[in-house]
């Protein structure tokens, strides 16, 4: 494909990306009364709190010293950064599902005189016009917006919401199906949009990117029948982008894997039933899980995505991968998280956001063996519930034996099960576990690795990640040793006040 017909390409993708996959069926907005109704449910259920979000005219949190306890170790400099959705209230709205909110990256500044948070939300087309206009103007991914405004392409939806990394100079903020947008390092201004080459404005930038060992950015987009491969250099410049053909037109692609010379891309069997658009339908009665589809896993050469094969592993949901490595016998080893059915996409998210608890389905670790040459797989689970899967950073696309996860395994009198209360760190070899249970007032999120620094050891490093306190309302930042996490956390920075649940996050060194 030469250059001319690859833009045309991409511009097709773009214009076929611009609607959200529930909009068309998702409920209206909820009134000012949803919003009341959710603030009962926190005077009782305090864990729900973190789900509240920022006013509407919230636009930077800071804190310039944040209260530390324990020993913060000496080695962990740099800035540790946090997105998520933020903002689900406005003009008497309320976003129906937690995946709607507008996105605020969060940056946690570990230096030689302690712990400081900045938080920005990020200011894309979407906020800017809704700020102005006083109201939500555009449907979302699980709430429909009455009189809606016209829209110009994928980043008229585009939240910012869900990832955040450093690179090349500037950080971005990342979505499910548009642009990434550049923020400014020092203060998080958002600079705009990205567009990697002109031509290529508002193609699906994915929120999972993976740094290889080299200081290589590999991500995917997706549109209904298209895979879209993005390779952006150390400098943060398109090296190059390729397209590939999707093996299930429609599907729901999250999440993506490397290797050193592959891109390893689970697609669950989840799409959108367009028989159903426009009939005002909740997101469970719009998605079709199918029971009977495999789970696929799309394997494409880097260097061409038309060299290829999709594996075919028993039916479940996948939002997260662990990491991906070739063995030296020519087989793909892949980790992630799965999930019987896609039911907390479709109905937890939203039940959350009503302020209820209860999760309705429980994830495990998976790993699976593709064979390249005869085109078999199999797949083993270990234990669960987890999710949030990260492992060493330097172990990218190459062997690793350690996960780390979220994790639940206990049932709390008003909360149940519902999101998580302990971190661990798991042995995909053996099996076995170390873990840290933060207690019944503790929502878990993410936590990544973070190496020590001049070690080479999987484990030599630490567990970087934060917790909403529900006893305090407030959010705090936790270091544990990834050698000992069963002893907690070795230091904590706490907020004077809670930051709205986010999502996913990354390091970068001092």
């Amino acid at each position: 494909m030469n250059r001319r017909d690859l833009i045309r390409a991409l511009a097709a993708l773009g214009a076929g990306s611009a609607l959200p996959a529930f909009a068309l069926d998702a409920a209206p907005a909820g009134s000012g009364a949803a919003a009341a109704a959710f603030d009962r449910a926190v005077a009782e259920m305090r864990w729900l709190g973190a789900l509240k979000g920022v006013s509407a005219g919230t636009d930077t949190l800071r804190c310039d010293r944040l209260a530390v306890s324990g020993r913060w170790p000496a080695g962990l400099r740099g800035r540790f950064y946090r997105n998520g959705p933020a903002l689900f209230e406005r003009g008497g709205q309320r976003y129906r599902h937690w995946f709607d909110g507008d996105g605020m990256v969060q940056r946690f500044e570990f230096g030689p005189n302690g712990v400081s948070h900045l938080g920005r939300m990020v200011r894309t087309p979407k906020l800017a016009n809704e700020r102005e206009a006083g109201r939500f103007l555009v449907n979302a991914l699980g709430t429909r917006i009455d009189d809606e405004a016209p829209v110009q392409g994928p980043d008229s939806f585009n939240t910012a919401n869900t990832n955040a990394i450093e690179h090349a100079g500037r950080v971005l903020a990342m979505w499910e199906g548009g642009s990434a947008f550049a923020l400014d390092p020092a203060d998080l201004s958002t600079r705009g949009a990205v567009t990697w080459q002109p031509g290529l404005e508002q193609a699906p930038f994915s929120a999972h990117p993976k740094l290889d060992p080299q200081g290589n950015l590999w991500n995917i987009g997706t549109t209904q029948d298209k895979v879209v491969v993005w390779h952006v250099d150390p400098a943060g410049k398109l090296a190059r982008v390729q397209i590939g053909e999707s093996p299930y037109p429609g599907g729901m692609a999250h999440d993506v894997a490397i290797t050193e010379r592959y891109i390893v891309l689970p697609l669950p069997p989840v799409r959108l039933n367009f028989g159903r658009a426009g009939r005002g339908r909740e997101p469970e009665q719009a998605m079709d899980f199918a029971p009977d589809q495999p789970l696929r896993i799309l394997v494409m050469r880097k260097d061409d995505v038309a060299e290829r094969r999709v594996f075919e592993l028993p039916a479940q949901f996948v939002f997260h991968v662990g990491n991906a490595h070739e063995r030296s016998d020519g087989t793909i080893v892949l980790s992630f998280v799965g999930a019987p059915d896609a039911t907390f996409l479709t109905r937890d998210a939203i039940a959350l956001m009503r302020g209820e608890g209860g999760m309705s389905t429980h994830t495990r670790t998976q790993v699976a063996t593709l064979d390249m040459a005869s085109g078999r797989a199999r797949v083993d689970a270990l234990a669960g519930a987890v999710e949030f899967p990260r492992i060493d950073p330097r172990r990218i696309g190459l062997p690793a034996r350690h996960l780390v996860t979220a994790v639940n395994w206990k049932s709390f009198p008003g909360r149940g099960r519902t999101l998580f209360h302990g971190i661990q760190v798991q042995d995909l070899a053996s099996g076995r576990v170390d873990r840290f249970d933060y207690g019944a007032d503790a929502v878990v999120e993410e936590h990544i690795v973070v190496p020590k620094p001049g070690s080479t050891r999987e484990l030599d490093a630490w567990l970087v990640g934060t917790t909403f306190d529900a006893r305090r309302q407030a959010t705090q930042v936790n270091v544990l040793d990834a050698r000992r996490v069963a002893d907690g956390p070795i230091a904590q920075a706490t907020l004077p006040y809670a930051l709205p649940l986010g999502f996913h996050g990354n390091f970068s060194a001092a």
